[in-house]
């Protein structure tokens, strides 16, 4: 129903009824139930519009029809109904369940009025009481030839512009196909054309009281009623209505009670055949378990789409082509989400189902970044469909073309489909606050047998950044990781059954939780190299013959003999056929004119890919980086949000900051000249603490420059209109927002780069050569690019003011040279417009003007009394009489005049339609400065961050880095772990590799002594000294490290299948293969899990090869035996961490208390002290004696073992003398007889 006033037609009715009520002597209660029994769905606000209409365009039973009927013939004439409507009580049966209860129509009369249910379980009055009501969408059902979801919203009015959610239910889509009456009728007798099931007609029923049925789950009885006659008196009618008013109550609070969209609904999308588990098939009728399977595609059959109505074949046609996708389908201002779909937008992002025979919800267009922005972060693909024509268009396309029913909707597309990896922000869409990059990952991969070769190629499409390459990998897939590690993706591209078992097992266990894309493996859309250099070609590089503006990247991956670079080179087919399989999934996604032409192409090559011989055979370093791979990043926790050496270090204030941070940590420089530079910068920084307040002030409100830039070059972009792209016809009808939001985000931009160019005069006083190269003009020396000419430009092109409020560019006199020319020939015409007029004046001889508008413009206005000199080339256009008569004519001059006018005035305003674009795309021509700026301030940022924390430690030193050295060391003194805080921190020190010694260390001491928490702060320590940080330590000196490797923690990998020893293993063969003499090792505990001999046997031989490649090395055990067997060895030294005990040769061991002192010492601890860590963890107090009982005898029975072995050695001595050799004996003999077990 409408509202209260619209129901009435006007207040004049509110009186005529009031007059009648007074006239009848009824009481004020009577005339307040009149109200009640229509007034009760007048509250709600979404019918406040317009009067309530069937969709034919029938009125319905409203007060205004009500007291309007015309006489009947005979009075006594009384017809017996059902009390309710039929499609409420069939939309009630449908969610519980239940029967239909048919309803008698007499064959002349109309169908009655349609009552609509309150969506919510309870009553309005329930509403009410809990403080508000909810304002809720609702759709009635339509006739044949319309679609129900497409009702809540006219697609021809493009120009309302509701600011809320509250179509009125009425207003049928121009995706009808007829109207009138007939369609009330089929609302009656068929169900909701929208439903997916086919239609099936009603029986009539010929016994009124066999309509009387009781639906089995609640017994509700449905109260049969008897309308009045037509010519009723008015009492009669008010008295029948004040009888139906009560049933109403009586029947809303039954329906209410037992029908509510919160209750479990089966809608009918979850009943239809094709989409059942057992059934369903995609578009080509493959199964699920098919291996060409396409999850992306439905089969939908024709029948059933045959049996649709226009609208909703169109959503079924595309959801079939996107079936995992959420498809967001724009009707009107609105974008809507059916069936399944639904159930999404319910589940996920609150939204309430809406009135209707199957799921449906929806919202309005100028939220779709806000939904979005949540499935996409849940996981989901978000396929936007949109409009691409009007129904003016529609309906002159259908005249074009023999039309059938289908043709007669509006045309929608999928314009882009959106997921974590494909994420662009284009003017639905606001760059959100997460700095992380989301990488599109595609894998191609080699399989080898005990070795792969993989290419790679890595997107992050929110900038456009493109990195190829191709790499050998071992049979732990160790670069491949490492990789993982550094650019951890959100989306993995594959082709089916094309990768290794072990590359499977990474795909499950690393990448377990990410989306999974695969592309065909044969067929047409199949990639290969020479696909992706043929497309490259044609669409974008070299389609002239010409070769030179291929990216440098890519031309080094083509083959040498091909100048047109349509043939791969052999070292990176695999490169090359991985950018193909990224690039088809962006085509598939509506994204290649928006990323492709931006993209910038990287080379990667992974880190520890040495250009010269082996590692072991270097002895001067030849990295330009450490590598750190992905076990040591998650050993040593270095990158992640929470407690790690990022969080800690990360005090940028822009977000391109917090990413070139993220760079450094993960690949720290080899080059003692780029780190000391950065470290001068950082002091001189920390010298001067009121210049780097001001400048981390100043850099603060920055805006993500790098994506910014992304999304103007998007906006400026004429690919997406050239390559036909949907959205270049896409019609939104918050367009004007979206170019307000464009503007402002523009003019942030500019303001931000305005800012920006006082960085050189705020640190001109710098000293380091690195601050001056990122800060200063190149005038002064620098590399910071000199901006003020292009942002004048940008600052004085149009009125920034009046953009910011209006959303359109008021172009200034010399910013478009197209808009110049367009102005300056409509001021040429305009100027032979008043020759030509100061002529007819001479010829007239009287004054004359020119008059009319638009088409009729420049008649000739003349008097009445100088007409007669106009000859045969006046045309006359018309005349006026009165005082002052006159006659208008036109010559071929004024409609030359007047065609040239009208050309030059499109020419103007098609110059206007595409200036915006073309501001954007001028802005984007000066990317390179633009980019400049950007890496400078990246830099600063890092360097202030690492400034500030300096700042903020109580004790801090400038790390001394020294290179070609014979043989790496380390020095540490007072070391403080960089993620802990110093105030309850114990310092160590320690040195590897000097003059004093030895460049391995085995590391004894209690359990929970900090071997681990030692072994950490060393690792991360170095990777700070690298990155150029100052540290938090006394001093610190250190050769390069080229490689930092760790075995630390014991874990195993269910998920791959390996045991914890094997985990352990795995990790120390890539130790024993890759390691250099410049590397660090940290090995913790090796050899616990297996048998104690097997376990003490690896750990030997893995120290002594360590201790041969002479490495720097912490190497923790509680094997106390390799204490014994390298005691001697001056490749080794001992060390442990310091306790102290008390009570410790007390027979009770749990009176035994260990002080952990966490300092580094020299030598070696005689003992673990595990039962100190038993009596710490709670263990019953009789177990722990028992355990220290069997502990003395297995020791007695090792010593008495030693001892015996030493006595057998020193009998078969030969160079000892004979009394020497005889005290010997006595001495072991001595210790074997205290040795009791």
């Amino acid at each position: 129903m409408g509202s209260l006033a619209t129901q009435l037609r006007s207040s004049v009715w509110c009186s005529r009824i009031w007059q009648h009520s007074h006239i009848l002597a009824l009481d004020l209660s009577v005339f307040i139930l009149v109200f009640a029994h229509f007034g009760n769905h007048f509250g709600s606000r979404t019918m406040s519009k317009k009067l309530n209409t069937s969709v034919g365009g029938t009125p319905t039973n409203t007060l205004f029809n009500y007291f309007a009927k015309s006489p009947a013939v005979d009075k006594k004439k009384l017809t017996p109904s059902v009390k309710t409507e039929t499609d409420t009580t069939e939309k009630e049966n449908v969610k519980n369940q239940q029967p239909n209860v048919e309803q008698p129509k007499p064959k002349d009369s109309k169908p009655a009025a349609k009552r609509k249910l309150p969506i919510s379980g309870g009553s309005d009055d329930e509403a009410a009481g809990n403080g508000q009501r909810k304002r809720k969408r609702i759709v009635q059902p339509e006739a044949d030839s319309e679609p129900e979801m497409e009702e809540t919203k006219s697609e021809d009015d493009f120009s309302d512009c509701a600011s809320e959610y509250e179509p009125d239910a009425h207003e049928a889509s121009d995706d009808s196909v007829s109207s009138g009456e007939d369609e009330v009728e089929s609302s009656e007798n068929d169900m909701s054309a929208d439903s997916p099931t086919p239609k099936k007609s009603r029986k009539k029923s010929k016994d009124v009281n066999n309509n009387n049925n009781e639906p089995s789950s609640k017994k509700v009885k449905l109260e049969t009623s008897t309308q009045l006659a037509e010519g009723s008196t008015f009492q009669e009618k008010l008295k029948h209505l004040q009888s139906n008013a009560k049933k109403d109550a009586s029947y809303d609070d039954i329906v209410t009670t037992t029908s509510t969209l919160d209750e479990p609904v089966v809608w009918p999308h979850q009943k239809l055949e094709f989409l059942q588990p057992d059934k369903i098939k995609d578009k080509a009728g493959r199964r699920p378990d098919h291996p060409e399977y396409d999850k992306s595609t439905l089969h939908v059959p024709d029948k059933f789409l045959n049996g649709l109505s226009p609208g909703v074949r169109q959503w079924w046609v595309l959801k079939s082509t996107s079936y995992d996708c959420v498809l967001f389908f724009k009707v009107g201002k609105f974008y809507e989400l059916y069936h399944m779909d639904a159930d999404v937008g319910v589940n996920e992002l609150g939204f309430t189902y809406m009135r209707g025979e199957f799921a449906h919800s929806g919202f309005p267009e100028i939220s779709f970044d806000k939904m979005s922005t949540i499935l996409v972060d849940r996981g989901y693909k978000v396929a936007r469909v949109e409009q691409t024509e009007t129904p003016d268009m529609m309906t002159e396309r259908c005249k074009q073309i023999k039309a059938t029913k289908f043709d007669k909707v509006v045309a929608r597309e999928i314009c882009q489909i959106t997921n974590r990896g494909t994420q662009v922000f284009g003017s639905q869409c606001k760059i959100g606050p997460n700095h992380q990059p989301n990488y599109m990952l595609a894998l191609v991969e080699q399989d080898e047998g005990t070795w792969s070769r993989f290419g790679v190629c890595f997107i992050d499409t929110s900038i456009g950044d493109f990195h190829v390459g191709e790499f050998e990998d071992d049979k732990n897939c160790s670069r491949l990781l490492t990789l993982l590690s550094h650019h951890m993706p959100v989306l993995l591209i594959n082709e089916k059954s094309a990768l290794s078992q072990r590359s499977q097992q990474i795909v499950r266990t690393v990448l377990g939780g990410i989306l999974k894309e695969q592309t065909p493996s044969n067929g047409s859309q199949a990639c290969n190299a020479e696909k992706t250099l043929k497309l490259l070609a044609e669409r974008y590089y070299a389609g002239n013959g010409a070769d030179d503006n291929w990216p440098l990247v890519l031309r080094t991956m083509q083959s040498d003999s091909d100048h047109l670079g349509l043939t791969p080179s052999d070292d990176y087919k695999l490169a090359l056929k991985a950018l193909g399989q990224c690039i088809f999934f962006i085509h598939k996604c509506k994204l290649e004119p928006k990323v492709l032409p931006m993209a910038r192409y990287q080379l990667y090559v992974p880190p520890d890919q040495l250009a010269e011989a082996k590692p072991s055979a270097v002895s001067t370093l030849r990295r330009s980086h450490m590598v750190l791979d992905a076990t040591t990043l998650s050993n040593l926790r270095i990158i992640g949000e929470d407690h790690t050496l990022l969080s800690s270090l990360d005090h940028c204030c822009t977000k391109f900051g917090k990413r070139l941070l993220h760079h450094w940590l993960c690949a720290p420089s080899c080059d003692v000249a780029v780190i000391k530079e950065r470290q001068e910068a950082i002091g001189e920084l920390i010298r001067m603490p009121s210049e780097l307040q001001e400048m981390r002030a100043l850099l603060a409100p920055m805006p993500d420059f790098e994506r910014n830039l992304a999304q103007i070059h998007l906006f400026g972009n004429k690919q997406i209109k050239l390559m036909d792209h949907p959205d270049s016809r896409a019609i939104l009808f918050e367009e004007k927002i979206y170019n307000k939001q464009k503007l402002l985000g523009f003019m942030a931009v500019l303001k931000g780069f305005n800012a920006l160019t006082k960085l050189p005069l705020m640190l001109l006083q710098c000293e380091s050569a690195l601050l001056k190269r990122i800060t200063q003009l190149p005038e002064s020396g620098g590399s910071f690019p000199d901006l003020t000419k292009v942002l004048k430009y940008f600052d004085t092109a149009f009125d920034h003011d009046a953009a910011a409020k209006t959303g359109v560019i008021a172009p200034q006199p010399g910013m478009d040279a197209e808009y110049d020319a367009a102005m300056e020939s409509i001021n040429e015409i305009e100027k032979r417009l008043k020759t030509y007029l100061v002529e007819q004046e001479r010829h007239f001889g009287c004054r004359v003007t020119y008059f009319g508008s638009d088409k009729k413009r420049y008649q000739l206005d003349v008097p009445e009394s100088h007409a007669g000199k106009a000859n045969k080339s006046y045309s006359l256009e018309g005349q006026t009489k009165g005082k002052k008569p006159s006659r208008r004519y036109t010559t071929a001059e004024t409609r030359a005049l007047l065609k040239d006018m009208q050309q030059a005035e499109d020419t103007r305003n098609m110059v206007l339609k595409d200036l915006a674009r073309r501001l954007f795309e001028k802005f984007s021509n000066h990317y390179d400065q633009w980019k400049q700026c950007i890496d400078c301030v990246a830099n600063l940022d890092v360097l202030g961050s690492l400034a500030e924390y300096a700042t903020h430690q109580m004790v801090i030193c400038v790390p001394e880095l020294v290179s070609g050295v014979d043989q790496p060391f380390i020095e540490l003194e007072e070391g403080y772990h960089p993620c802990v805080n110093a105030s309850t921190y114990i310092p160590n020190g320690l040195e590897l590799g000097t003059k004093s010694e030895a460049p391995l260390s085995l590391l004894t001491g209690p359990n929970m002594g900090g071997k681990s928490t030692l072994m950490r702060e060393l690792g991360l320590l170095v990777i700070m000294a690298q990155i150029g940080a100052h540290i938090p330590a006394a001093s610190c000196r250190l050769s390069l490290v080229d490689r930092i490797f760790t075995r630390l923690g014991a874990q195993d990998d269910i998920l791959a299948g390996h045991s914890t020893f094997l985990v352990e293993l795995n990790e120390t063969s890539l130790i024993l293969k890759h390691a250099t003499c410049h590397s660090l090792v940290l090995l913790d505990e090796l050899g616990r899990g297996t048998a104690t001999y097997d376990g003490t046997a690896i750990a030997a031989s893995v120290v002594n090869f360590l201790a041969n490649l002479k490495c720097r090395t912490l190497f923790s055990t509680h094997y106390h035996n390799l204490i014994d067997f390298f005691h001697n060895d001056k490749r080794i030294t001992l060390g442990h961490m310091a306790c102290m005990v008390e009570n410790e040769d007390n027979e009770d061991p749990t009176q035994e208390t260990v002080t952990f002192l966490y300092k580094y010492t020299a030598g070696a601890c005689p003992k673990s002290y595990g039962f100190n860590a038993a009596k710490l963890a709670g263990m019953p107090q009789a177990i722990i004696k028992r355990a220290y009982e069997l502990s003395k005898k297995v020791e007695a029975i090792a010593l008495q073992r030693k001892i015996t072995a030493k006595i057998v050695a020193a009998t078969a001595g030969k160079e000892d003398s004979k009394k020497e050799k005889l005290n010997a004996l006595k001495d072991l003999l001595r210790q074997l007889k205290m040795c009791h077990v």
